[in-house]
């Protein structure tokens, strides 16, 4: 699990990026956090979701995605 000061840090870093560099493309998630609580290995896998959009003016280009 990351920890929490670094998720902030990372959805400050990627707001800074998208109101000063990227002004016609700017991606924005519903929640950068999400906390499972306890759970139980036999219990089976856990997911979650992080929603985002493009709340910018251009195409929004994801790239060297990779899954955690």
């Amino acid at each position: 699990m990351i920890p929490k000061k670094i998720l902030f840090l990372i959805f400050c870093i990627s707001f800074f990026l998208c109101n000063f560099l990227f002004s016609d493309q700017c991606i924005h998630f519903e929640d950068t956090t999400h906390d499972f609580g306890e759970i139980k290995e036999e219990d089976g896998a856990v997911e979650c979701d992080f929603i985002f959009y493009n709340s910018g003016d251009e195409p929004l280009k994801l790239k060297n995605v990779k899954a955690g």
